[in-house]
């Protein structure tokens, strides 16, 4: 089953919609979701490849539409249960960061549009042991779907595909220094990570965990340019950007998109409501360089 993203929602709504997907373990059924802008297809168990001292969660590698694609063991992830029977299973095909990977999961059940705002802290799930995976949950016709951070789970597979390091030319610090930036992530890795280099390139930064604290900072202090992810809790990247070019004090104002969902579609959309700039993660080295680009 492919999925048609042409017919997906209007970018900068502060809408988006999930994947809900099941994993059965010995004693329930665990309902999670995944952003559909992550998701190319759904198909069945394809034959794959072993892949000789790979990660125990991962079965092996697929040929998927002439593209090698390793094929990820959620439950096994999860350490919900073990089953190598898997002539029934489903794969959920992905793609972000620039690579793409398949899960496999028990049960894809349907598509949901949600907002961001009713996504609730990872805090009020029962699933404790699955905290430090799990995003946020929301709650659709009483059944608790727990939104995975996939991005975790590939970066702890493959450790090669994380942040890149940021090569800072530090003879333009005199040029960046009174210049502010706005930087809003939901990442507390990436966020730290960026706002490090940005401030130690001489940019004075201030940094937000999602897009509506970012906004409301903005009606105190305007920056000189505004960086901001796509996926965030509570406001999300595109509706920041097109909150920022409704307004005529704003209207110009730089604004950089930085997203794990690098796609020429997903830049499109982004585009299309006012951003100047997308940049795909994990490419933070190219980061500081284009902020140089507009305010110097």
């Amino acid at each position: 089953m492919a999925l048609d993203h042409g017919i997906l929602l209007e970018t900068g709504t502060n809408e988006f919609e999930i994947v809900e997907f099941i994993i059965k373990s010995d004693t329930k059924e665990h309902h999670f979701g995944i952003n559909v802008a992550k998701v190319r297809e759904v198909i069945r168990f394809p034959e794959i490849v072993k892949v000789p001292d790979a990660h125990p969660s991962v079965v092996g590698t697929a040929n998927i539409r002439q593209k090698l694609i390793p094929i990820i063991d959620l439950a096994q992830w999860l350490e919900l249960k073990y089953d190598e029977d898997y002539k029934e299973k489903k794969i959920i095909v992905t793609f972000f960061n620039h690579q793409y990977n398949g899960f496999v999961v028990d049960e894809v059940v349907r598509i949901h549009r949600i907002t961001w705002a009713d996504i609730k802290d990872y805090s009020s799930i029962t699933d404790f042991s699955l905290v430090e995976t799990v995003l946020g949950v929301v709650d659709i016709g009483g059944n608790l779907i727990q939104l995975l951070d996939f991005e975790k789970i590939v970066l702890e597979l493959n450790p090669e595909t994380g942040l890149k390091d940021i090569e800072v030319d530090y003879s333009k610090a005199p040029q960046r220094e009174g210049k502010t930036v706005y930087l809003a992530e939901d990442s507390s890795v990436i966020r730290r990570f960026l706002h490090s280099h940005l401030e130690q390139s001489g940019y004075t930064t201030f940094s937000f965990e999602n897009g509506k604290l970012l906004l409301n900072k903005m009606k105190e202090q305007l920056p000189d340019l505004v960086v901001t992810d796509l996926e965030m809790p509570v406001t999300d990247g595109a509706f920041v950007v097109k909150t920022i070019r409704s307004h005529p004090d704003t209207r110009d104002l730089p604004v950089l998109v930085f997203s794990s969902l690098a796609s020429e579609e997903n830049e499109r959309k982004v585009m299309s409501v006012g951003a100047n700039r997308f940049i795909g993660k994990p490419d933070t080295d190219i980061l500081v360089n284009e902020v140089d680009k507009y305010l110097i």
